[in-house]
């Protein structure tokens, strides 16, 4: 199977629609798209985003790997671009146990709400990332389809698949760094497996996630009504 990016100036771009939900309706397409950083997208990339109705941008790198690798779609005017850094989970976890707990200090880091919030309200569209659309940008993807009733399967399935988009990234990365363990960095199917359980138990659902974070119940209804 070939796995090929949404954008050209990306690797791990991807649709958040065609997945099952609970009520046996279906996730719509060009609502939300996960990715990892576009770099220097092209003018097909940004017909692509404006045809496609994706016209908001979510940032969610830290300042400092913003700075390292600029998006430039934060400087067209055709796009709206935020950025809410989120130092939770841009760095390297010490073991593969610890990548979960890594998870749940995504979900539950200080810019969240805001990212939440703009998924929700946004008119059109969104695009959203990290550095590989993996681990933040998994989070947030695993929690927008937790909100729909996603089959856990498929949730799973959509986190591992960032494997195959980022091999050759991840390649020169383990290359880079030897004394990285892979599985770490690699989408693992238990570190997934055991961040949904670690959400559930602590949260129940994500209404009550939204709650926890300072919104109300409502952004879950937001969210669920715009993608199902």
């Amino acid at each position: 199977m070939v796995y090929k990016s949404l954008l050209l100036s990306s690797a791990n771009t991807r649709e958040l629609g065609g997945f099952k939900t609970a009520d046996g309706g279906m996730t719509k397409n060009c609502v939300f798209w996960r990715s990892d950083v576009p770099v220097n997208p092209t003018s097909d990339d940004v017909e692509k985003l404006i045809s496609n109705r994706i016209t908001a941008v979510i940032d969610m790198r830290t300042e400092a790997e913003r700075l390292k690798t600029p998006n430039t779609l934060a400087d067209m005017a055709e796009f709206e671009y935020h950025h809410f850094p989120i130092i939770e989970g841009s760095g390297v976890p010490e073991s593969l146990e610890a990548v979960p707990l890594s998870y749940m200090s995504i979900a539950a880091a200080e810019n969240m709400p805001k990212v939440m919030k703009v998924l929700a309200e946004a008119d059109k569209g969104v695009l959203f990332h990290c550095t590989a659309g993996k681990d933040r940008t998994g989070v947030v993807s695993a929690i927008i389809l937790m909100a729909c009733g996603a089959d856990r399967d498929d949730i799973v399935s959509d986190y591992v698949v960032s494997r195959e988009y980022n091999k050759e990234k991840l390649k020169a990365f383990l290359a880079a760094h030897p004394d990285v363990d892979k599985n770490i960095v690699l989408a693992n199917e238990k570190s997934m497996n055991v961040f949904i359980e670690l959400f559930t138990e602590r949260f129940g659902n994500v209404e009550s996630y939204f709650e926890a974070i300072g919104l109300s119940a409502e952004y879950a209804d937001m969210i669920r009504n715009k993608l199902i």
